[in-house]
């Protein structure tokens, strides 16, 4: 039976376990760079390679967004081969409890067998873990693999230090992520369709979160049932065809679940979803469109969509070089720079950068959208402190970011209710009589600011903002029949509107919806998780 690893959570990193991962990935990850190449045709390859389930995935992002880069097809038919052998590149990630990595070195740099792994699991460790190296051997690799599995588990909390957290079994977030559990067995059945997109990614985000306090079994077992539904064993990715963001959201879960599990399935499906990055369609100034759909927009929406997986790819999986970093604070910054205010933090809800004709909703002269909508700007406050932590040291523009969160948590202060501790839907015209509180965009400033203090990010005061926050969103908790916890209050999906009106003409509010959900997840397991 593997061994259970602690919930070790530092400050500066959303997971203890990266640090293992980190180690063992650089061997590991050559192979997965190897197979597919570089750019967009590398996950079409993969997707072909296997049963083709992934070739929707790889050929249509990449075709849409880059003609010509999506063909792929060409990956080398043993793509899928060494998916077990791989596995192997994990098992030195529980060697050393924070210190100097043990199996620097160790594995085999061509085809092959890595090195020891045919000599069992208790050995895996002290050989380093074999790296998961010579998957140009393709089958050869494989027959190591279960090694390296045996061996994964190592010493509990791998790499990791500082501040242990922990939630109480009668907290509302465990309370919350039971009743997802209970409403839903299927996590297909969140909402609908059932598809790879961010109504299912978002909600699963906030299980992760009760995860990491917890280490409960389920939550990890939830999680993998919904990816499975889309990756096969050998890590082909499926994703509606058609470029959208809002596909890419539940990608996030791929690095959680390599960190978490050590199967390499996981990693070479995020290297697919890291590859289409390559394909992606830009406005003149190099954003990221939101959707096809869209063309030259982009929206807050957008950040949180897209950035924290290549945050996180960068520091679990790797192969990554710059990219990873240079593109999340690229994104995030451009948006802030034509949708920020200076003097109050807040920043507006979308922005076209079409040279013609823009949105009905864009500035003619600026493409800002006109106002400042609470949940966009919750996501764009969740992925500042979800993103800035991961960023590594000397990342040019990381500096960037931090400024602007500061300036944001600022005016999330300014315009927090003061009779209830909630936020409006338009955040900062509560003065209007037709305005309303909205739970959703609520929760994930209370998610930003609780997180984004206890990572160091912002003054320690924030954290009583965060506290009259999170007390309000207990007054919109309401209990069924059989005891379950729901939130209600929350704003239904909406897109950018042309004006203040737009925003206001949005009743009724939801009860249970993914986005109310996401928010009282994160915010609960911030404001709950305490030392042991």
């Amino acid at each position: 039976m593997r061994r259970r690893r602690g919930v070790c959570w530092r400050p500066g990193r959303r997971s203890g376990n990266l640090k293992g991962v980190k180690r063992a990935r650089g061997m590991l990850f050559g192979t997965i760079w190897a197979l597919g190449g570089a750019g967009a045709a590398a996950c079409g390859g993969h997707g072909s390679a296997d049963t083709g389930r992934g070739a929707g995935a790889g050929g249509s992002f990449a075709g849409a967004a880059n003609p010509g880069g999506g063909a792929g097809g060409s990956a080398p038919s043993s793509a899928g081969a060494g998916d077990s052998g791989n596995r192997a590149g994990t098992s030195g990630r529980g060697a050393s409890a924070g210190g100097a990595t043990s199996n620097a070195g160790a594995g085999s740099a061509s085809g092959g067998a890595p090195a020891g792994a045919g000599s069992g699991g208790a050995s895996a460790n002290s050989a380093g873990g074999s790296g998961g190296s010579g998957v140009a051997g393709g089958g050869a690799a494989h027959s190591g693999g279960a090694a390296g599995e045996a061996g994964e588990g190592g010493a509990s909390g791998a790499g990791s230090g500082g501040e242990t957290r922990v939630l109480d079994a009668d907290s509302l977030a465990v309370r919350f992520a039971d009743a997802v559990l209970s409403r839903w067995p299927d996590p297909l059945d969140i909402t609908t369709p059932a598809s790879f997109e961010y109504n299912h990614g978002i909600v699963l985000r906030g299980i992760e979160q009760v995860y990491r306090y917890t280490h409960d079994q389920r939550y990890l077992d939830y999680i993998r049932k919904y990816v499975d539904d889309f990756v096969d064993a050998q890590g082909n990715v499926t994703i509606a065809s058609g470029y959208s963001l809002d596909n890419i959201q539940p990608s996030v879960l791929l690095p959680f679940l390599f960190a978490e599990t050590g199967l390499v399935k996981y990693a070479t499906a995020a290297a697919q979803v890291r590859a289409l990055y390559d394909g992606f369609p830009r406005n003149p100034d190099n954003g990221f469109w939101h959707k096809q759909t869209y063309p030259n927009q982009m929206w807050l929406d957008s950040i949180y969509m897209g950035e924290p997986f290549l945050a996180d790819y960068g520091v679990v999986v790797g192969g990554c070089g710059t990219f990873c970093a240079d593109t999340v604070v690229e994104q995030t910054r451009l948006i802030g720079e034509h949708l920020q205010d200076a003097t109050t933090g807040l920043v507006l809800h979308a922005w076209d950068d079409s040279p013609g004709t823009k949105a009905s909703w864009a500035d003619p002269t600026t493409g800002a959208s006109p106002e400042v909508w609470g949940r966009a700007l919750g996501w764009y406050a969740m992925s500042l402190v979800d993103d800035i932590p991961e960023l590594p040291d000397g990342t040019t523009g990381k500096s960037d970011l931090a400024a602007s969160l500061t300036k944001l948590v600022a005016g999330i202060e300014q315009t927090q209710d003061a009779n209830t501790g909630l936020w409006y839907q338009v955040v900062d015209k509560g003065n209007m009589s037709d305005d309303f509180l909205e739970t959703s965009g609520s929760g994930m400033f209370v998610y930003a600011l609780s997180a984004g203090v206890t990572r160091g990010l912002i003054d320690a005061s924030y954290a009583a903002v965060a506290a009259k926050g999170f007390a309000g969103l207990e007054t919109k908790v309401t209990t069924d029949t059989e005891g379950r916890p729901s939130i209600t209050g929350a704003v239904h999906g909406m897109g950018v509107q042309n004006d203040y009106a737009g925003y206001i003409n949005q009743l009724p509010l939801v009860t249970d919806s993914s986005h109310g959900l996401c928010a009282i997840l994160l915010a609960a397991s911030e404001m709950e998780a305490h030392a042991p």
